[in-house]
């Protein structure tokens, strides 16, 4: 009952979350895409996360792409950056002065944290697993790993 309860909470605040960041006219980057357990194991593995960040990236170009030659020029990156930061601004500026407070950007990370964290704890017992955790963290590892590599080539050329 209060397992049900814990997850109907946070199901509640996870749309509300979305909700807010759909009407500002563009979700933010993280909520793009959703995560899910595709293959029902119970976990959210790096596979999958990489599966949903893919297609967020293939939502962005389809949206933003305005040239349609298949890649983002600057004009266009700039064009999606200017519109997630609209996007942040129409959720979490809370003064209304039309700019991000440190505070204000705070919240926009918490919130995307948090609604992380809910995707990610596919039983719904309010808690994160080290198992449930386990895909973004070989995420972010292959993530450095790459990004570590890439810096070392350029170095040795």
């Amino acid at each position: 009952m209060i397992m049900n309860i814990k997850k109907h909470i946070k199901s509640t605040i996870l749309s509300s979350f979305i909700a807010t960041s759909l009407i500002s006219g563009a979700a933010l980057a993280v909520l793009s895409t959703e995560l899910q357990d595709t293959n029902g194991d119970g976990v959210i593995s790096a596979e999958e996360i990489t599966a949903a960040r893919d297609a967020g990236k293939a939502e962005k170009l389809a949206q933003f792409d305005a040239d349609g030659s298949g890649e983002l020029s600057r004009d266009e990156r700039r064009a999606m950056r200017d519109a997630r930061y609209d996007a942040m601004l129409v959720a979490y500026d809370a003064d209304g002065d039309g700019e991000l407070s440190k505070d204000e950007r705070r919240a926009a990370k918490d919130a995307r944290r948090a609604a992380v964290d809910v995707q990610l704890d596919v039983n719904g017992d309010g808690d994160v697993s080290a198992e449930e955790a386990a895909g973004m963290e070989q995420v972010k590892a292959e993530r450095e790993d790459k990004r570590g590599r890439k810096r070392g080539k350029k170095r040795d050329s």
